[in-house]
């Protein structure tokens, strides 16, 4: 029998196919990927699309585009044991919406996933869609989620003028508890201990981009809450009259956040420069009324009389910043560096009164630590800014044998907080050729060094040294169509 999400998706891909006027075109492929640990020759088994088709039907003005993508992951040993399903791969409708043209512009409904931005990568502007961190190593649109909202597009000579709005709230998709993802969160939280989101959780966002001769300037403006969680604050609970067995009870939520970004892209003869830069002001709307209107998320049949509350208000202000350079070098080579730069201008919140080392899942942390400051992270930015404050990144590459081949050498340096040692704390280097088999088969072979001090000042906590694990090699065979 078919599921009913599959029973829905076929009936999308149906009536997409069946109504109006034929289909325009149509495109997709099917992967399959193979990954491995350097250390121990290990699969690291985490998802990734064994197959993906994108639709798009035209009728006059209008296009219905569709893609849809079949998300493997491969059994554990002892799956069969719980579950008697064969099946191993979960169906995703990764956008499905409709698009009108019109005299001035265009007019977008749907599922879709956003570009904003500069930079091809790393963007703190472009932070419409939320990540996938499960793709966090993939490129554009490959990392990203469709969110569903309305999106306008008004044209007036060279200027563009544009408006997206959602009345929903649209979060990361994180791993947790994933022992095979490089990149931990410090806590996973059960949804009992979140703070409710007040009113319509909408998120609006409008940019004005200008073309010029010798390039393009854009403005933009976002408002939405985060697409991570935080620290919102702790409540203390007992049971009835008795706090001799009181209880913390960690919360967290969302801050509102809103962002104001800058952008160009300046075409120099052979050489392309780009540039990103985004200023967000976040702020915790949790106040004390909202703490005082939760129950307990442990045992509230027990622990059902509130003592104390502690919201922390949390309130900051911080910058991120994308420069890209693109050159031609000697050789046919294609260089592409970047410098990312991220910095908190301002943080404010409410202390803890916390005497005693508190327990909270999957963080190790003492009360002289507890400092809300310390474990501050943004909602919004750039992807990579929860590796580092500072990075350079470098990418080459060459085409040999008519494009035939293709040879590329990437990294990613550390360069923030290397005081203490004067050379750069942790560095990516990934090493990746691709050879044309026909002109639809493409097979892909990699190499992903990561390297991370254990002498940097956050110890076992530094980022790129959790992630030195997951150094691996990998291949992938992929036929387009």
């Amino acid at each position: 029998m078919l599921s009913n999400r599959l029973k829905t998706l076929l009936f999308f891909s149906f009536i997409i196919i069946c109504e109006g006027q034929p289909i325009n075109n149509y495109n997709g492929n099917i992967n399959m990927y193979y990954i491995s640990k350097l250390s121990d020759q290990s699969i690291i088994n985490l998802p990734y699309r064994i197959f993906s088709l994108n639709i798009d039907h035209q009728n006059d003005d209008i296009i219905l585009k569709s893609s849809i993508a079949a998300e493997h992951q491969i059994k554990k040993d002892t799956d069969f044991l719980s579950n008697s399903s064969p099946t191993d791969f979960n169906l995703d409708l990764r956008e499905l919406y409709i698009q009108l043209f019109t005299s001035w512009g265009e007019i977008k409904i749907g599922k879709m996933i956003h570009s904003w931005g500069n930079a091809d990568e790393n963007s703190p502007i472009d932070i419409l869609s939320p990540f996938d961190y499960y793709y966090t190593f993939e490129t554009g649109v490959d990392k990203k989620l469709g969110i569903f909202s309305t999106a306008f597009d008004v044209y007036m000579d060279k200027t563009k003028l544009g408006a997206v709005f959602s009345p929903i709230h649209n979060t990361h998709r994180t791993p947790q508890d994933d022992d095979d993802f490089p990149i931990k969160l410090p806590t996973s939280p059960s949804e009992e201990e979140f703070m409710n989101l007040k009113g319509l959780p909408y998120e609006i966002g409008l940019y004005l981009n200008r073309s010029f001769n010798f390039g393009d300037i854009s403005l933009n403006y976002f408002n939405g809450y985060d697409r991570l969680f935080n620290l919102s604050g702790v409540n203390v609970y007992g049971a009835g009259a008795d706090l001799s067995f009181s209880i913390i009870d960690i919360i967290y939520g969302f801050r509102k956040t809103e962002m104001i970004g800058i952008g160009t892209t300046l075409l120099l003869g052979n050489i392309a420069l780009r540039a990103d830069a985004a200023l967000f002001n976040s702020k915790d709307k949790n106040d004390t009324d909202d703490f005082n209107s939760r129950l307990s998320s442990y045992q509230p049949q027990i622990y059902d009389s509130l003592k104390y509350s502690y919201p922390l208000k949390e309130q900051a202000r911080y910058v991120q910043s994308t420069i890209q350079l693109e050159v031609e070098l000697p050789f046919d080579i294609n260089f592409t560096g970047q410098f990312f730069h991220y910095d908190t201008l301002d943080y404010s919140s409410d202390s803890l009164p916390i005497n005693d080392d508190i327990s909270i899942p999957n963080l190790e942390i003492s009360v002289d630590e507890l400092d809300p400051k310390n474990i501050f992270t943004p909602g919004y930015g750039s992807q990579i800014s929860v590796l580092t404050k500072r990075a350079a990144i470098i990418s080459l590459e060459k085409k040999l044998l008519d494009d035939q081949l293709i040879l590329s050498l990437s990294s990613i340096f550390d360069i923030y907080n290397n005081d203490y040692s004067g050379t750069v704390p942790g560095s990516i280097l990934s090493f990746e050729s691709t050879y044309k088999i026909t002109e639809d088969l493409k097979l892909t072979i990699g190499y992903t060094k990561i390297r991370g001090d254990k002498n940097h000042p956050l110890g076992e906590n530094y980022r790129l040294y959790i992630m030195e694990d997951f150094s691996h090699w990998r291949t992938n065979l992929k036929y387009s169509f």
